[in-house]
C-alpha cells in the first residue's frame, strides 16, 4: 500500500524557534531537513504532506487540521532543542504516551538518528505537545540536537549534517512502516552520472556503500580502506552463494 506521511517543520515566518549563538534559526534547519526527508520519502513511493514548504507562519491548529484532513498514517514534527546551558547535548524523540504505534515509530527513528550522528542519546520521552495530542494519526516530535550547544549549532549549519539527519529519519520511518530502509539509501548525487546503473547495482548487491550524509561522490578517488571494504563485501557474497 502507499503510505501517507505528514511532515511538520517546526516554527516558520515570524517565529524563528530557537536561535543559536551564531544566529542559526531553528525554523531554517527544520524546513531544510523536512524538504530533504520528503524528497527521499517521495522517491520511495510515499505520499508526503507538508505543514509548510517555505518560510511561512502556520498555526498549530492549522497544522493538525491539515494532517487530519489528509488522513496521514504518521506525523513527524521536526524541531531543534535549546537550553540555558551550553553543555546540554542529546537527540530525543517525543510521544504523547507509551504503548502505541507512536512509540514504535519513535524508537526506530531515535535509534537511526543516534547511530547516524553519534550524538548523545536522549531517548524516547513523553510530553503533552499539541501536535502529539491533537493529531488523529500516530505522531512523534523529533528534537535534532541543541542550537545552544556551539558544536551542534555549527554542525547543523552544514548541509551534510542535514542530509545525514534526513536519511536517518527516512530509515527510521521505513523500519516503522515495514519497508526495507535501504530503499532510502540510494545517493542522489549519482543521478545522471555515466556509471549510475553500475553504481546502483553495486549498492543493491551490498558491494559498496554511500557516505553517512547520503552521498556517493562518484568521482572521488577511493582510499585503500574503501577498496578493502568493497573487496570483503564481494568475498562475503561469493562465499554466501556457495552455501
Amino acid at each position: 500500500m502507499g503510505w501517507r506521511i505528514g511532515l511538520d517543520p517546526g516554527h516558520g515566518g515570524p517565529d524563528p524557534g530557537a536561535v543559536g549563538a551564531s544566529g542559526l534559526m531553528e525554523k531554517e534547519v527544520t524546513l531544510e531537513v523536512a524538504l530533504m526527508l520528503g524528497e527521499r520519502l517521495s522517491i520511495a513511493g510515499c505520499d508526503v504532506v507538508f505543514s509548510r514548504r517555505e518560510d511561512v507562519d502556520v498555526s498549530l491548529p492549522e497544522r493538525v487540521a491539515l494532517f487530519n484532513r489528509a488522513k496521514v498514517d504518521l506525523v513527524v514534527s521536526l524541531h531543534v532543542n535549546s537550553s540555558s546551558s551550553q553543555e546540554a547535548s542529546y537527540l530525543s524523540t517525543y510521544i504523547l504516551a507509551p504503548g502505541g504505534q507512536a512509540e514504535k515509530a519513535a524508537r526506530f527513528i531515535q535509534k537511526e538518528m543516534v547511530e547516524a550522528l553519534k550524538w548523545p542519546d536522549g531517548g524516547v520521552r513523553e510530553a503533552n505537545f499539541y501536535i502529539l495530542r491533537e493529531t488523529e494519526a500516530p505522531a512523534v516530535l523529533v528534537e535534532m540536537g541543541f542550537l545552544s550547544h556551539p558544536q551542534e549549532e555549527a554542525a547543523l549549519r552544514r548541509k551534510e549534517t542535514r542530509q545525514t539527519l534526513a536519511l536517518a529519519l527516512a530509515r527510521g520511518i521505513a523500519l516503522y512502516l515495514g519497508l526495507n530502509p535501504d530503499v532510502f539509501s540510494l545517493p542522489q548525487d549519482i543521478e545522471g552520472h555515466w556509471a549510475e546503473a553500475i553504481i546502483r547495482r553495486c549498492l543493491e548487491l551490498g558491494l559498496l556503500k554511500g557516505y553517512p550524509d547520503g552521498t556517493f561522490r562518484p568521482d572521488q578517488p577511493a582510499t585503500r580502506a574503501e577498496l578493502a571494504a568493497g573487496l570483503l563485501n564481494l568475498l562475503d557474497r561469493i562465499q554466501a552463494s556457495r552455501l
